[in-house]
Formats: structure tokens, C-alpha cells, sequence
């Protein structure tokens, strides 16, 4: 919905936009293919190619959130529209109906054996694929700016279900460890499991702060001011919700692994967060490179004690 509120015509956002705000259907993005590394989108290799009125899109999507639900009724599609032109501006986004002909669901995936029943990921093809131009989200050329428009606040998205998800954890994990006992003693009254405990919280509060400021700076600065804060909450908070996830199958024993808990569901979707909307390995590097190169040397240091010839 961010995609088309900041970049979508009048017309377009009446036709497509005001459908999702009044519920009354589902979309997805597709990026992510299985035949490049998606971590570079300028890799993404999916063709659409002009065709009089109409473009025509040929191309393979995968692991696209939300694709394989019933109710999804469109897609925004990026693909190649001019390979010759600078890195940044081969790419365009289109709005595809997924009704359309040459459209086919190729199957519902699961991520290391659980799917996303909230919003089914799919796999797609796009064979010869003919959709109108004035479908075209923004001007061609245009597709890393709405991908980008689209993404800091996907990411906060991410982020604070994470943290919901972790407050869950939480609970469970003091639940379970008071109803139990082993040793003559309830699980809750050992150190080890107080400190698990007293560790996911100090670690939740603080990837909510952070995922708080973040939300902040996209209000105050859009998503340009601020990409520093989106790369942070996206690297702490699945790897927050990873080590919360596995104290909680800890405590639980084999029933954490089990489908009566959501505890290896949390689990998998943190690891999936580490990987999807750009792995780790990516935002740390955006982190390192907004990092403000320090103006002093050793030898001249301010905070440094001088040292003899």
C-alpha cells in the first residue's frame, strides 16, 4: 500500500489502492527470483518489454509474500524494461491482476517446513504476460524508487511483528517454566532459566526502542533520512527474535519443536527475516558505509594521551 500511496496516479490509486485500504482484497510484490541473487535487485532478470499500449512481461518470481493467498487479486511485477540503461534504471514496476492470462500460481511454499497461513508465499510464472501501460507504477525506469519506498516500511512491519511474536515467547517461556519441575524444584527457580528470561527482555525493550525511533525517522525524514535506522532494526531484530525463539524451545523441551507451540514457527521466520527483504550481509554493509569517518588520526587524537618521541 506505501508503493502505491506515494506513487501511484489518482486513477491508479482509486482502482488499486482503495480496494486494500477498505479490505476488500490482497496484493503482493513480486521481486525475489529463484534464478539470480535477488540480494542485488539489479539482478532481477524478469522482461517487460513494450509493446504498442501494452507491456508484455515474461519471467519467473518466487518466495513473493502473500501471492499464493485467495483473496490476493494483484501483484506489482519488477522487471527489466531497458537493459542498456544505467544500473538503477533498467527496472520498472507494473501492476499485474492475477487474473490475467499467462498468470500461474506454480505452488504455495513452506520455509523450513512451515507456511505463512497469515499470508501463503508463492511461486509465480509470467509467460507472455500482456497488461496495459498505464498499469505502470510511476515513469519506466522507475522501479528502484517505488521498491525502495516500499521497503523501509516493510521492514518496520517485520520488525514489530517480530516484537509482538517475542512477548509471546516470553510468556510461554515463564508459563511453562512454573507449571513444570524437574530435580524437586520448579523449572522457574533455576538461574540459567531466570537469566534466559531476564535476557529476552532486556533484548525485546531494546529492539523496540530501536524499531521505535526508526518508525519516528520515517515520519520526520521519509524513508531517504531514514535508511540507517531501517538497516539497524532489520539486522537486530531477527537476530533478537532467533535467540528468543531457541531459549523458548529450550524451556519447552520437545514440545517447542512440535506443531502445539509456535515456538519453531517463531524460530524458522526469524532466520527467514535475516534472508528476506535483504540479508543481513546487505544492511550491514549500508550500516558500515553511513558510518561518519572520524576527522582525527591516532597521532593527533583529542582523546588519546600523548605519547613521547
Amino acid at each position: 500500500m506505501i508503493a502505491l500511496q506515494n506513487c501511484a496516479t489518482p486513477e491508479q490509486k482509486a482502482r488499486w489502492l482503495r480496494p486494500l485500504l477498505e479490505a476488500r482484497t490482497r496484493s503482493a510484490f513480486g521481486g525475489a527470483e529463484p534464478d539470480v541473487a535477488s540480494s542485488d535487485a539489479t539482478n532481477i532478470a524478469t522482461r517487460m518489454v513494450r509493446d504498442g499500449n501494452d507491456y508484455v512481461i515474461n519471467g519467473r518470481k518466487w518466495f513473493i509474500t502473500g501471492a499464493a493467498h485467495p483473496r490476493c487479486s494483484f501483484l506489482i511485477v519488477m522487471g527489466v524494461t531497458n537493459s542498456d540503461a544505467d544500473r538503477t534504471r533498467r527496472h520498472s514496476c507494473i501492476m499485474v491482476p492475477m487474473d490475467t492470462p499467462g498468470v500461474r500460481l506454480v505452488r504455495r511454499l513452506n520455509w523450513m517446513g512451515c507456511q505463512d497461513h497469515v499470508a501463503p508465499i508463492g511461486e509465480l510464472t509470467f509467460d507472455n504476460v500482456r497488461v496495459p501501460a498505464e498499469n505502470l507504477l510511476g515513469a519506466e525506469g522507475d522501479g528502484f524508487k517505488v521498491a525502495q519506498v516500499r521497503l523501509g516500511p516493510a521492514r518496520i512491519h517485520h520488525c514489530m511483528r517480530s516484537i509482538g511474536l517475542c512477548e509471546l515467547l516470553i510468556e510461554l517461556m515463564m508459563v511453562r517454566a512454573m507449571e513444570r519441575s524437574t530435580f524437586g524444584r520448579t523449572i522457574i527457580q533455576y538461574d540459567t532459566v531466570q537469566r534466559w528470561i531476564a535476557e529476552s527482555r532486556v533484548e525485546l525493550e531494546q529492539a523496540r526502542l530501536l524499531a521505535y525511533r526508526c518508525a519516528w525517522r520515517l515520519d520526520q525524514s521519509g524513508h531517504h533520512g531514514a535508511w540507517r535506522d531501517v538497516s539497524l532494526i532489520k539486522v537486530a531484530v531477527p537476530a533478537m527474535l532467533q535467540r528468543i525463539a531457541d531459549r523458548a524451545l529450550q524451556v519447552f523441551g520437545a514440545m517447542g519443536g512440535s506443531e502445539d507451540t509456535p515456538i519453531h514457527q517463531a524460530l524458522a521466520w526469524g532466520r527467514l527475516l535475516r534472508i528476506g527483504d535483504g540479508p543481513d550481509e546487505v544492511h550491514l554493509r549500508q550500516i558500515y558505509r553511513m558510518e561518519p569517518t572520524p576527522t582525527w588520526t591516532i597521532a593527533n587524537s583529542p582523546y588519546l594521551a600523548a605519547r613521547p618521541a
